[in-house]
């Protein structure tokens, strides 16, 4: 009687670890989906967002210094204070400076030149 009653409890444990498993499986695989699904539609998303507020994609254009004072209503000494001050690029080549479009318009987004009304 000792031995029928252990392999019953054995039998039972058995058949009630087997429930646990299919019910941890069960889970796993739930969950899983719904990672799967979650990750899938979010995380592109994400780095859409934020590929179009970096400007790591965009190309850098750089115009010259008297052409970027007149688009942009800014003398040409602003433009070089911008520049030691590190908020935008400069570059010089054959005797000519060029501002960084990208930058400047960062800049002037950013910190806008308050302007007199009259």
């Amino acid at each position: 009687m000792g031995k029928l009653r252990s392999m019953q409890f054995v039998l039972n444990r058995s058949l009630f670890s087997n429930e646990m498993d299919l019910r941890e499986q069960f889970v796993r695989e739930i969950f899983e989906t719904y990672l799967k699904n979650v990750i899938s539609k979010t995380i592109p998303t994400a780095i859409r967002n934020a590929l179009k507020e970096s400007n790591i994609c965009q190309r850098q254009e750089f115009v010259s210094i008297k052409e970027a004072s007149k688009k942009y209503d800014v003398s040409t000494r602003t433009l070089y204070n911008y520049h030691k001050r590190g908020y935008i690029t400069l570059r010089s080549t054959e005797g000519k400076t060029f501002v960084s479009v990208i930058e400047l318009e960062d800049h002037i987004k950013n910190h806008p030149i308050p302007r007199n009304p009259w």
